[in-house]
């Protein structure tokens, strides 16, 4: 029995740790599970079971078109007159009353590679659909970045406005014990309590701007996301002017060049000689195959049939022509591209060198800062300075330290969105 129990208690332990351990996984999440869940939520994603269908639907009536046809007529007229056939004592007179109907057979021995041609340009077309999604989808990073680093900035001006409510309390505590004494002014202690009042207001509105922060990123990811969920960013992040750009649009380009080529094979193979069997069965009266025979008959016919078309007023050079001017755009749609990525490139590798300066700089403000708050601190208990310049000293830190964490953010942000920009990421 005493077995049993501690092997229910081991149990209950190790369902327990895994439960945590679980939980601890659930509240971080990496920005590329966030990019894939933005993509998977995104309606838009849909479109791609439907490219793929739709392209399946169209091989298939390709191939379908490839194959033997069988199809029915039939005809029946009446003519006021018709020809006679004088032989001898009599006359041999065609029916005014004519009518058949057949079944009639149709293959394409030869069709000059236009069935591949359209099986390959139904596939480049596919393929500029998907690479035109990929394109859209990409914005979604975007959109992401900005959520995640909104929500991680907000959290720190949390913690900063946290830190300085503690220092408040403890210099209230102080003060307050003054005014019992008869050391210090009541006025003194309620100046401290109205910037507590005034602080707490600053970080409920942060906390409620950071539960929209993620209140939004659960729209746009499809997940539930706990309020103290942690964003874990890339790390050992390379930035330098010499990344390889993997932007979709370039894969884009070369796919709708793939399509043009496609329907400049489609020309040419629409140019060749196409060779097809027919054959026909029916029954009709007169015999359509018998001059002679006024009867009602059966009959059968079949041959090879020639089609070429040589000669069409140079509406093929006309149309490669055309095709030849859709590629040199798409190379000039190809050039702006990375023209203005190049452009927001250098921008992005300016900024960073600007902000790790500023960082610099505002990581000695904040030592300074610290320092005369503690000084101010000192005189303030020694009744050499009032709750005013106090305030006035504790704000100025608050500010400094906001600053340089939203420079250090600001930094870790431009860096990513950087790789994003350039495809990286």
């Amino acid at each position: 029995m005493r077995n049993i129990r501690l092997t229910a208690c081991g149990l209950a332990f190790f369902l327990y740790t895994m439960a945590v351990a679980q939980d601890m996984q659930d509240k971080k999440i990496t920005l590329q599970e966030a990019y894939q869940w933005a993509n998977t939520n995104y309606p838009l994603i849909d479109d791609t079971e439907i490219i793929d269908r739709l392209e399946a639907v169209n091989l298939e009536i390709i191939k379908r078109d490839g194959l033997p046809s069988l199809s029915a007529k039939g005809r029946a007229q009446y003519q006021t007159e018709n020809f006679e056939i004088p032989l001898g004592s009599t006359t041999l007179e065609a029916p005014l009353e004519t009518w058949n109907a057949a079944l009639n057979l149709n293959y394409d021995v030869y069709d000059g590679g236009m069935k591949s041609a359209q099986r390959s340009l139904e596939k480049a077309s596919a393929n500029v659909e998907r690479q035109s999604l990929q394109v859209q989808l990409r914005t979604l990073k975007d959109r992401v970045n900005n959520l995640v680093f909104a929500t991680t900035l907000s959290r720190k001006q949390d913690t900063i406005l946290q830190n300085s409510l503690e220092d408040i309390r403890t210099n209230i505590e102080t003060l307050q014990a003054g005014y019992d004494n008869g050391t210090v002014l009541e006025s003194e202690v309620s100046k401290l309590k109205v910037r507590r009042l005034e602080l707490l207001k600053d970080q409920l509105e942060v906390r409620g701007n950071t539960d929209t922060y993620i209140s939004l990123l659960e729209q746009l990811t499809g997940k539930t996301l706990s309020e103290d969920v942690q964003f874990v960013t890339p790390e050992g992040l390379i930035v330098t002017a010499g990344n390889d750009i993997k932007r979709p649009e370039n894969e884009l380009y070369d796919s709708q060049k793939s399509l043009i080529a496609a329907r400049e094979a489609s020309i040419a193979a629409s140019t060749k000689p196409k060779i097809s069997l027919y054959a026909e069965s029916g029954v009709g009266n007169p015999n359509p195959v018998n001059f002679a025979d006024f009867e009602t008959s059966t009959y059968s016919l079949g041959g090879v049939q020639l089609n070429w078309s040589l000669f069409n007023f140079g509406k093929s050079k006309t149309e490669r022509e055309k095709l030849k001017i859709q590629q040199e755009q798409i190379e000039v749609d190809r050039e702006v591209f990375l023209f203005d990525l190049e452009n927001q490139r250098k921008e992005y590798l300016k900024e960073m060198e600007t902000i790790a300066s500023q960082i610099e700089n505002n990581e000695q403000i904040v030592a300074l800062r610290t320092e005369i708050l503690r000084q101010s601190k000192v005189q303030l208990d020694n009744g050499i300075i009032n709750s005013s310049e106090y305030i006035t000293q504790l704000n100025a830190k608050i500010n400094a330290e906001q600053q340089l964490e939203l420079n250090r953010i600001e930094l870790l942000q431009t860096k990513i969105n950087y790789l994003t920009l350039i495809g990286q990421l």
